[in-house]
């Protein structure tokens, strides 16, 4: 979607996941006042070349705020997160912080707008979990706060299913990740995203191998999302804490070859190359992870990531500091 003044373009294209076949495309133009029209008339279109009546019920759910403004940086927040998730550390943190900055404008205009609550959110997650926000941050209230906020407002809104999940998660509530994780699912089955934090519980709770089945459900479900990369971490994990530590580190290797560059897959491999007894890979691992998030220790990594004891153990053998 582009923006000139008061002219908005979309350009829309249908590609088959599966097979990467081009399907569809089209363009259309529309004043921004009329931003309602050009969704009805893309929703119209789709409709007409997938023949699916599912397609109304999802463009309803971009119809709840009135004001076109709150909508249009709505959406460009959201675009920068999804846009950054496999970029460098920095880039990534500058991305996210720029998508609060819009967040914030858009909750200025509409402060029950869901999508820009659960936007807001997720930064703060990303805050949390990546060690960059301020320690005095109350993230009880900016992440579970508004994320509940926005599954009170709009019940389908999987968004904030999503972070409301990571956030119980990774402050240890991984029963309570899993029911929220469910609940949203239980609304939409296809939304891989969802099935993150659900993996995260699942290896959280030792259920590696629900855990390991979840992950490639979600491979199959957007086999050309960055998610993917994610998902090779989810089954390395299950697989370094069945004690399958050759698989575990193809699986990060893997997460790491798609170009997924996030401190926790070096982490977990450096993890999984001391299991193995190879301890020069493994301190050359850790230390591009320490380079990465120069906060880690082996206490932060328990406050902070998943509850992995075979993580925690390799890191120790791989020379991390406990504090």
């Amino acid at each position: 979607m582009q923006r000139d003044q008061n002219q908005v373009r979309v350009n829309a294209q249908l590609i088959d996941a599966e097979t990467g076949a081009h399907l569809w495309a089209d363009q259309f133009d529309e004043d921004v006042a009329d931003l309602f029209k050009l969704q009805d008339e893309v929703v119209a279109r789709l409709a007409r070349s997938l023949d699916l009546t599912l397609i109304k019920a999802e463009a309803e759910k971009g119809a709840r705020s009135n004001n076109p403004d709150v909508i249009d940086l709505s959406m460009r927040g959201w675009n920068l997160l999804e846009v950054s998730e496999p970029q460098p550390p920095k880039e990534q943190r500058d991305r996210s912080h720029e998508a609060r900055a819009l967040f914030d404008r858009a909750l200025q205009i509409d402060p029950n707008d869901a999508d820009a609550l659960a936007g807001s959110a997720f930064t703060y997650f990303r805050d949390y979990f990546y060690g960059w926000g301020d320690p005095g941050t109350d993230y009880e209230a900016k992440v579970l706060g508004q994320a509940n906020r926005a599954i009170v407002l709009a019940p389908d809104n999987l968004r904030a299913y999503r972070v409301k999940a990571g956030y119980l998660g990774l402050t240890r509530r991984f029963n309570e990740a899993l029911g929220v994780s469910d609940a949203g699912l239980a609304s939409n089955p296809n939304f891989a995203a969802l099935y993150i934090p659900r993996t995260a519980a699942e290896n959280s709770l030792g259920r590696f191998e629900q855990a390991k089945a979840d992950a490639e459900r979600a491979m199959r479900l957007n086999p050309r999302g960055h998610d993917v990369s994610t998902f090779h971490v989810v089954v390395g994990d299950a697989e370094i804490s069945l004690g399958h530590v050759d698989a575990a580190i193809d699986e990060y290797r893997k997460a790491i070859d798609s170009g997924f560059r996030a401190f926790f897959v070096y982490t977990n491999l450096a993890a999984a190359y001391a299991h193995a007894g190879k301890l020069d890979e493994a301190k050359a691992t850790l230390a591009e992870a320490r380079r990465l998030n120069p906060a880690i220790t082996i206490k932060w990594m328990k406050e902070h990531t998943p509850n992995l004891p075979a993580v925690f153990e390799g890191l120790h053998k791989a020379g991390l500091a406990e504090e």
